[in-house]
């Protein structure tokens, strides 16, 4: 997603890849003291037009020092005047030692949508709680809400709900009937006590009342993320099986800015965004006359993703006693018809696997297939981490043969589950 707004024109991206090196410097290596290019922790650093690919070995880390050691590769290399986005790449594990990173969906869900927020106060939790209330009513579809903001966890509020969780006979809790929702929160279960989690806890808590909630069969899940691009939001997008995120944000300037740099983040994960909520537009005052909040801003230009729709600042929004707002009802339809856009890959059988293959190999195979291929044949790749770098590649390889100067005609990324990638280059 190019942010434009954030970076000016002026800035060159000639020596850009010297300019992030030079800033990933300052990182020390937590292993030999020296910084992480002279220890060798990062092995590479590309750059292609203003999006920069650093290469790391993180695999013989403890896993929360190569997180720390991650996160500040990516803010370190997005902080760099000219970068527009930046993607971290560790060293493969084995499928044996992600195996056990992962959380599997519920077997009977069939979509899992996120609501986000890149910061507090502008209506995320309101916009989850009605959306799942909008998809379930006057149908049969069997809805679930799942509030994984567990420092500000306040689904249990809007909707009236008390605990505690009960356990069902096979020891899974048991979630809590609202209307025509099912619906789980940490609020239910921690007695309203303070919440101090922090990094493991805090992954561990989201990740297992995710999995062990004994949802049932439902055809859509809403996940109510915290606010912020922290380590939970982190954990959800790279351990939940999120089919399509929404996100939320006032007209606000500051607003729509901090909603652009957490739209990059949905998108390095590759969490396919559905579009945005824009919440609090306007309110109408007792002359009848409606007046704007925040200045006015064309958001869906800003942030490069279609606005779903724009909420008033009014009572009836907040009410979750009564019908659903209309609002939110082209709410609801506007984000099927966002699902039903996103392309479903289907991995054939002679797809590419590349998944546990070291990174060389994986890049000679991937050439090799793709020069096989003739024009128009889609070549399909599986991997477990994120393959969008490979596009560059590509592209080289076979840019000069191409008579149209352009090496595929079409590129799709999707990610299916946390460690499953899918890509599919048309040549």
């Amino acid at each position: 997603m190019a942010k434009d707004s954030l970076v000016p024109d002026e800035v060159s991206i000639d020596g850009l890849a010297d300019r992030v090196q030079d800033g990933l410097c300052a990182i020390e290596d937590p292993v030999s003291g020296g910084n992480v290019l002279e220890s060798g922790l990062v092995t590479q650093v590309s750059v292609d037009e203003r999006t920069v690919h650093v290469s790391a070995s993180l695999a013989e880390l403890e896993e929360p020092i190569a997180d720390d050691i991650a996160e500040a590769l990516r803010r370190t290399a997005l902080s760099t005047p000219g970068v527009e986005q930046a993607t971290i790449e560790g060293e493969v594990q084995s499928p044996d030692e992600t195996a056990a990173e992962r959380v599997d969906g519920p077997a009977n869900v069939d979509t899992v949508i996120a609501v986000a927020s890149a910061k507090g106060g502008v209506g995320k939790t309101t916009v989850a709680t009605q959306l799942a209330r909008a998809l379930a009513t006057g149908t049969d579809r069997d809805v679930g809400l799942f509030d994984a903001d567990l420092y500000g966890p306040n689904v249990p509020d809007l909707l009236d709900l008390d605990g505690p969780v009960s356990a069902t006979a096979e020891g899974r809790a048991e979630p809590i009937t609202a209307g025509e929702l099912v619906t789980m929160s940490v609020g239910l279960i921690a007695n309203d006590e303070p919440l101090a989690w922090r990094g493991a806890m805090a992954h561990e808590a989201v990740s297992e009342l995710f999995e062990d909630t004994a949802w049932g069969e439902l055809e859509t899940l809403v996940v109510d993320l915290p606010p912020g691009t922290g380590d939970i939001v982190l954990t959800a997008l790279q351990s939940l099986p999120i089919d399509g995120a929404v996100l939320v944000t006032t007209p606000h300037p500051t607003s729509v800015d901090d909603t652009s740099r957490s739209a990059t983040l949905f998108e390095e994960n590759g969490i396919p965004l559905l579009g945005t909520v824009v919440n609090m537009r306007e309110f109408a005052c007792e002359c009848g006359r409606d007046h704007d909040l925040f200045p006015d801003a064309n958001i869906e230009q800003a942030l490069e993703q279609p606005v779903l729709c724009e909420l008033p600042f009014e009572e009836r929004i907040r009410d979750f006693g009564g019908d659903v707002p209309a609002e939110i009802v082209t709410l609801a339809d506007a984000v099927r018809d966002r699902l039903d856009e996103i392309v479903d890959l289907s991995v054939p059988a002679h797809a590419l696997d590349l998944r546990g293959l070291p990174r060389p190999i994986r890049r000679e195979q991937v050439i090799e297939e793709f020069r096989a291929t003739e024009p128009g044949e889609t070549t399909y790749l599986l991997t477990d981490a994120d393959p969008s770098s490979l596009e560059t590649e590509l592209a080289t390889a076979v840019g000069a043969d191409d008579a149209s100067g352009d090496a595929f005609e079409r590129s799709v990324v999707r990610r299916r589950a946390p460690n499953e990638w899918v890509m599919a280059v048309v040549r």
